[in-house]
């Protein structure tokens, strides 16, 4: 997990922050595809919520 991703998202007021990395992602939404489609790899999520 990227520790210093959510850091700036408090500092910045959002009181719920939560990391979403794009690996488990990409496996449970791509998983199985007959085209093969796939997201770019690095790429993770940064859910924030005031």
């Amino acid at each position: 997990m990227r520790l210093e991703m959510p850091a700036p998202a408090h500092e910045a007021g959002f009181k719920e922050v939560r990391h979403l990395p794009g690996d488990p992602l990409a496996e449970r939404y791509f998983a199985g595809r007959a085209n093969s489609l796939h997201p770019a790899s690095g790429e993770d999520l940064l859910l924030a919520t005031t």
